[in-house]
């Protein structure tokens, strides 16, 4: 299945009109959250940008927050973190090390760095932006790994803890210091094999930690 990588949507053939229209009010959101943030995006501005009337912007999203939430959590699920994508029966190494890889194509993904910067640029200013994004984009991306995790310590794959915090940890292995490398302009010169390798010692270690 193909994946949507970036921060709207893309349109398929054969969409009806309303269809048409929401993904149109996404992408101009997309480009506009991340050309002026949260703040400096207005629902006017949206639409002029998308083509269509404020009423239809707002027919199909019930404010600026909740076009934002709904642009970062598409971009989340893009990337195959939903309950339906975490199989509990799977191999436990083969899953980690997919969610690992999937996590990191996300972070390393442009809009993603792109809105990370912003958020941080605003969070002082509109703090609600940082909980808005941290909310819909890392926690959801967190709370999904838990659940598989939770998952795994049901079926005694794991060894007991709070979910969360093992998930929390894992990711934290996983990042490394490869997303401030990227939020600080400095692109890590990753191939696939250099991200098999990092993922290969990464599981080890937590399996090691946390394996029955």
């Amino acid at each position: 299945m193909k994946k949507n990588t970036d921060l709207r949507n893309s349109p398929r053939a054969g969409r009806p009109k309303s269809e048409e229209k929401r993904t149109a009010i996404l992408n101009a959101a997309g480009d506009l959250f991340l050309s002026r943030g949260l703040a400096g995006t207005s629902m006017d501005a949206v639409s002029q940008h998308a083509g269509v009337s404020k009423q239809t912007v707002y027919s199909h999203f019930s404010s600026k927050e909740d076009l934002f939430r709904t642009c970062i959590r598409n971009k989340v699920e893009s990337f195959g973190f939903q309950d339906e994508d975490l199989p509990d029966d799977a191999d436990l190494e083969t899953m980690l090390t997919l969610l690992g890889k999937q996590f990191l194509h996300l972070i390393f993904d442009d809009e993603v760095v792109a809105m990370h910067r912003v958020v941080i640029g605003e969070s002082a200013s509109y703090p609600k932006i940082a909980g808005l994004f941290f909310e819909t984009g890392p926690e959801k991306t967190i709370n999904a790994v838990a659940r598989y995790i939770d998952s795994q310590m049901a079926c005694n794959r794991l060894k007991q803890d709070d979910p969360h915090y093992v998930a929390v940890l894992f990711l934290g292995l996983v990042r490394a210091d490869y997303q401030m490398q990227m939020l600080m302009g400095i692109r890590p010169n990753l191939t696939e094999e250099d991200i098999d390798q990092h993922l290969n010692k990464v599981v080890r270690q937590f399996i090691a930690l946390y394996g029955v």
